[in-house]
């Protein structure tokens, strides 16, 4: 019988879970993702995470909570940095710690370190570290290692084409509009691909025959030259990111508005949004609203904030 791993449906789940999956299946094992998050799983996170962490890192814990007991290992990366000289937020690389004293009677924790802030080298020596509590053959590693780097570019390709994660991961999907206004939606992939935390925003927006552009549609280098008008060299990954997707949108005049999301309690976005929106007023003029969302965040409140955005885009097509 195969060794089963366990890999919490949050955080960075959507970026990295197809290498993460093909490369631990090439070893033998079988990977076991929790289900996209519901109510129960989101009440155990708030139950077990400490108060003052943010929505995404409460909604992770619901995820640990619901594997722990159905599998052998849970894979809970530190992941410091994912870009040379940039680092992710500080509740990534501590997670492994959070969770490991929030969640009792845990099975035992991949939460091997992913550090490329100096150089890549770090990522090879990583990936031998988790490949060889299932291998001792290093040829094996290397050839799992290489087929994951190979579904992660198509899958990164995928995305950049328009299609979901759900569509690549789950076999569902999204009915999109070809019609109809064209909103870009800055904001990170735990909360842009999380149905439950954000109201099922995407298909709500279809349903109203809105058309939408998201920051996993546009190609890294377009990021990096947006930046680019910023004094400094970002410090935070995910900052780079929704600021330099953010510029794009306000630059490109076929987009109508920008919606961004973020959760309460964020440090590193309530910095990124200020200077998000000081650049928006002294040069662009669109719709623009944010929506913050925790686990309090009614959907009739949330319903009322969007349905008054897309308002504010039909009056100025109007005019």
């Amino acid at each position: 019988m195969s060794v089963k791993i366990g890999v919490p449906r949050g955080m960075y789940f959507y970026k990295f879970y197809p290498f993460t999956k093909r490369f631990l299946t090439e070893l033998g094992t079988e990977v076991v993702p929790s289900p996209p998050t519901n109510k129960e799983i989101l009440d155990m996170g708030s139950r077990y995470c400490i108060d003052d962490a943010c929505l995404p890192v409460k909604v992770y814990h619901g995820h640990a909570e619901y594997l722990k007991d159905k599998v052998d290992y849970l894979l809970i990366p530190r992941l410091t940095s994912i870009v040379p000289k940039e680092y992710i937020c500080p509740k990534f690389g501590g997670l492994p710690e959070m969770v490991k004293y929030s969640v009792s009677e845990l099975p035992k924790l991949i939460d091997v370190e992913v550090n490329m802030y100096k150089n890549r080298r770090d990522l090879i020596n990583s990936i031998l570290k988790v490949g060889s509590m299932f291998t001792k053959n290093p040829y094996r590693i290397k050839r799992a290692a290489d087929k994951a780097a190979r579904e992660q570019k198509i899958y990164d390709n995928s995305l950049l084409k328009g299609e979901l994660p759900c569509k690549y991961i789950d076999g569902t999907d999204v009915t999109k509009s070809n019609s109809g206004p064209l909103v870009g939606i800055a904001t990170h992939s735990y909360l842009l691909y999380d149905n439950f935390i954000n109201m099922n925003l995407l298909e709500k927006l279809s349903n109203r025959g809105i058309r939408f552009l998201l920051p996993e549609m546009l190609e890294k280098k377009v990021i990096e030259e947006k930046c680019q008008i910023l004094e400094k060299r970002m410090f935070w990954s995910s900052s780079k990111d929704l600021i330099g997707s953010a510029l794009y949108m306000m630059e490109n005049k076929k987009i109508d508005g920008i919606l961004m999301l973020t959760s309460f309690g964020c440090g590193i976005d309530s910095l990124s949004i200020d200077l998000i929106q000081r650049l928006g007023r002294k040069k662009y003029h669109k719709p623009f609203m944010v929506m913050t969302l925790d686990e309090h965040t009614g959907d009739a409140n949330f319903n009322t904030r969007l349905e008054a955005f897309l308002d504010l885009i039909d009056r100025r097509q109007a005019n």
